[in-house]
C-alpha cells in the first residue's frame, strides 16, 4: 500500500515539475516589455500599454465639432473684399466636415447664432453673403460661453482676431484703460475661463494665420481706421478634452490646406517622455551589454563598460518624440535645451532625426527604430564610478512667438504687420492656467555600470 501510495505521489510529483517547466518557458519565451498582457511578438505598440489582440491603445471617437465665427464689428474686414480669411475658414470646414467628423457653425459675439445650412453651402454664404456684425463683444465672455458648450468627445473650435477689450462704454469713458489693465484684469478673465477648462481635463491649441483686411479696423481706444488689404493675423483656438484633441489635432494636420504660420498648445503635455530603446546593432562602439534583470534584458541601461579617455564606449538609444508639439521636436530646439547630468562617468550625447537609410539586421530593433522619432547617440569617455548615471531632460518650455505677435499699441495699424493688440497677455492668461513649472517634456535616465 505505501509502495503504491509513492508511485503515485511520484507520478504526480513529476507531472507537476514538467507543468512548471513548460509554465516556465512559455513565460520566458513570450516578453512583454509595457505589462499589457499582450506578448512583444504580437504588440504593435510595445512601448504603450494597449488593449488586445495587438496591444495599442484604443483612440478616442471624436464627437461633433462646432466651428465658431467671432462677429464682433471687429471682425468685419475679414468677411469682405478678397480677404483670404474666407478662403482658410470655409477650405477648414469643409474639410473637417468631409474628412473628420460633422461640423456645426455657429456666429458668436455677445450672443450665439446657430447657422442651419450645411458645411457646403457655408462656404459659399462666406464668400457671397454679408454677415451681420455685433457692435462689440469681450473675448473672456466669448471663450466662457464656448469652454461651457464643449461636452465630452466633441472639439469646439473658434476663429477670432484675438483683440483682447473692455466694453465700449468704459473705453468712452477712460480711453486708455485697455493698455492700462490688459496685463493684470483682462488677462486674469482668461485665465479665469481657462482654469475651469483645465479642472475639466480639456486641451486648447492656437493656430496663427494672416490675411488681407479690407473695412474698418477698431484700435486700443475704439476709433476706426480704415484699411484696404492690410495684412493682418487671425487666430484659430482648438478645444476638446485632452485624450481627444491630441487625435483631432493629427486628423486636422493631413489637411493640405491647414497650414497655419504659428502654433503653440496647452494641457497637452501631462505625460512627460521617459521611455527609450536602447539599439545594440547601432552605432556599437566598444564592449558592453545591456542591463540584465532577472533573466529578462531591460532597457534601463548597459554594463559591463570600460571606457577610457582614448576609447570611449558609444551606444545608441531611440525615443519616441512624436507626441510633442512640433516646435519642440525641431534638433534646434532639443539640442539648444536639452540639460545632460551625469554622476561617476564623463559622456557626450548627439541627438538626431531618424533616418531611413539606417539598415539594421534585427527585426526587433528594426520596429523600435521605426516607432521612434529621434536617435540619441551616447559617448562614455571615462566611468569613475562602478556604478554611474546619466540623465537627460528637456524642460517643458512654451514657444515664445507670440511675444512678437503681440503690441501694446495699434494706433498706426498700417505699418504694424502681424501683430495684436494685448495677444502676449491672452496668451500668458492662458499659460498660467495651464500652469507647468517644473516638468518636463523628456526624462531619460540611464545606468551605466562597469
Amino acid at each position: 500500500m505505501k509502495t503504491n501510495s509513492y508511485k503515485l505521489w511520484s507520478v504526480v510529483t513529476l507531472l507537476f515539475g514538467f507543468a512548471f517547466l513548460s509554465l516556465w518557458f512559455s513565460c520566458s519565451d513570450e516578453m512583454d516589455v509595457d505589462h499589457d498582457g499582450v506578448p512583444d511578438k504580437q504588440d504593435h505598440c510595445k512601448d504603450i500599454k494597449g488593449s488586445k489582440p495587438n496591444g495599442c491603445p484604443i483612440l478616442p471617437k471624436i464627437g461633433v465639432v462646432n466651428l465658431y465665427l467671432e462677429t464682433s464689428a471687429s471682425m468685419g474686414g475679414y468677411f469682405t473684399g478678397s480677404a483670404a480669411f474666407k478662403q482658410i475658414v470655409s477650405d477648414l470646414a469643409v474639410k473637417i466636415d468631409k474628412e473628420i467628423s460633422p461640423v456645426k457653425i455657429h456666429f458668436i459675439s455677445d450672443t450665439v447664432r446657430d447657422y442651419h445650412a450645411d458645411a457646403t453651402k457655408f462656404s459659399s454664404d462666406i464668400a457671397t453673403t454679408k454677415i451681420a456684425f455685433a457692435k462689440s463683444s469681450e473675448l473672456h465672455h466669448i471663450f466662457d460661453k464656448i469652454a461651457r458648450a464643449t461636452k465630452d468627445g466633441d472639439v469646439s473650435i473658434f476663429v477670432s482676431d484675438c483683440i483682447l477689450s473692455f466694453p465700449n462704454a468704459q473705453v468712452k469713458a477712460n480711453p486708455d484703460v485697455n493698455r492700462q489693465s490688459a496685463s493684470s484684469t483682462l488677462k486674469n478673465n482668461i485665465y479665469s475661463t481657462f482654469i475651469e477648462l483645465k479642472k475639466r481635463k480639456q486641451a486648447a491649441s492656437l493656430y496663427a494665420f494672416s490675411s488681407g483686411f479690407f473695412g474698418k479696423y477698431y484700435d486700443y481706444q475704439n476709433v476706426k481706421v480704415p484699411l484696404n488689404g492690410t495684412l493682418r493675423p487671425f487666430y484659430v483656438w482648438v478645444i476638446a478634452k485632452n485624450q481627444v484633441l491630441p487625435v483631432f489635432e493629427d486628423k486636422l494636420a493631413k489637411i493640405p490646406n491647414f497650414d497655419p504660420e504659428q502654433e503653440i498648445h496647452f494641457g497637452l503635455m501631462d505625460q512627460t517622455v521617459n521611455t527609450y530603446r536602447i539599439l545594440t546593432q547601432l552605432g556599437r562602439k566598444g564592449d558592453y551589454k545591456l542591463i540584465s534583470v532577472g533573466k529578462a534584458v531591460s532597457d534601463i541601461g548597459v554594463e559591463n563598460v570600460e571606457a577610457e579617455k582614448n576609447q570611449p564606449v558609444e551606444f545608441s538609444a531611440v525615443v519616441n518624440l512624436k507626441a510633442l508639439p512640433p516646435y519642440a521636436r525641431k534638433l534646434s530646439y532639443l539640442q539648444q535645451n536639452l540639460k545632460i547630468e551625469t554622476v561617476g562617468c564623463t559622456a557626450n550625447i548627439d541627438i538626431s532625426e531618424c533616418s531611413k537609410a539606417i539598415v539594421l539586421k534585427n527585426k526587433t530593433q528594426i520596429g523600435y527604430y521605426e516607432q521612434a522619432s529621434h536617435v540619441i547617440k551616447i559617448s562614455v569617455a571615462q566611468l569613475r564610478l562602478a556604478n554611474a548615471t546619466l540623465a537627460l531632460r528637456v524642460p517643458l518650455k512654451y514657444d515664445s512667438w507670440y511675444e512678437n505677435w503681440s503690441t501694446m499699441n495699434d494706433k498706426n495699424v498700417k505699418s504694424l504687420g502681424k501683430k495684436t493688440f494685448a495677444l502676449e497677455h491672452l496668451v500668458n492668461g492662458v499659460m498660467e492656467a495651464y500652469n507647468n513649472t517644473g516638468k518636463n517634456f523628456v526624462d531619460l535616465k540611464f545606468k551605466i555600470n562597469q
